[in-house]
């Protein structure tokens, strides 16, 4: 299991599939593959 700072979490991508954290850049998951969300700020 791995702890990280609440701050830290905000600035990753949560995985819908697997739940894995992501750094922000990323458009796959590193653990599992699948596509991530796209940030809130490139969505507008």
């Amino acid at each position: 299991m791995c702890f990280r700072p609440p701050e830290l979490n905000k600035m990753m991508t949560q995985c819908p599939a697997c739940k894995g954290f992501n750094p922000p850049k990323l458009t796959k998951c590193k653990k599992c593959g699948a596509d991530l969300p796209k940030p809130e700020a490139e969505k507008k």
